[in-house]
């Protein structure tokens, strides 16, 4: 399995992506790239963390899904919920 990196996802910034939910599948929007530095020794790729928005009623439970954004995917990741705002909710995936 190829580790995935930040540039894998910068093709998307400010599109949609879809994930695969029951009973049907939803898009949210992803927002922003966060890259954060290496620990040398500790660290086999770039951390990052990957932040999108969704309207108020795309509501996700922090769980793995799975993301189709196009070439070289589907890839399952972790998505958690942050706080959402007035206009949208708001999640991430953390890649360390």
């Amino acid at each position: 399995m190829r580790v995935l990196t930040p540039e894998d996802f910068e093709p998307w910034v400010g599109r949609k992506v879809r994930l695969s939910t029951l009973p049907n599948p939803v898009e949210i929007t992803l927002v922003r790239i966060e890259r954060r530095p290496v620990l040398i020794g500790i660290d086999t790729r770039e951390p990052f963390s990957l932040f999108f928005e969704a309207p108020l009623d795309v509501y996700l439970m922090d769980a793995s899904f799975e993301m189709d954004c196009g070439k070289g995917g589907p890839h399952e990741i972790l998505i958690s919920q942050l706080v959402p705002s007035a206009t949208a909710r708001h999640y991430q995936a953390v890649f360390s």
